[in-house]
């Protein structure tokens, strides 16, 4: 009887482990998504990602033929928060955050 009760311990343990160890990357995942985004730095235009890209954070100053009027970054498909305000993330520059009115050659409108 002894090792039936031990077996029951074991088997609950194990369970209750097997579901911590799936639960925990998603916390962590939880907790660092909303305080990752504030604390990425703003994307420099001297940077080389961006000039790679022809960055620039007002998108009014930009001087290149493939820009249209009314192309800005917060309302490119690629600005992964369409409602982050001033600065947002972008699926191109994945470590900084870019300037809602910025551009860069890698637009593409969001449909």
């Amino acid at each position: 009887m002894k090792m039936k009760q031990a077996d029951l311990k074991r088997r609950n343990f194990l369970k209750l482990a097997a579901s911590g160890v799936m639960a925990a990357p998603m916390a962590g995942l939880v907790s660092t998504v909303s305080a990752e985004d504030d604390a990425l730095p703003h994307l420099k235009e001297d940077s080389a990602d961006a000039q790679a890209l022809n960055y620039r954070h007002d998108a009014t100053q930009v001087d290149h033929a493939d820009h249209e009027e009314g192309q800005q970054c917060g309302n490119c498909l690629l600005y992964t928060d369409p409602d982050a305000q001033e600065w947002g993330p972008c699926a191109v520059f994945p470590n900084h955050l870019v300037s809602e009115g910025g551009w860069c050659t890698a637009y593409v409108p969001r449909g």
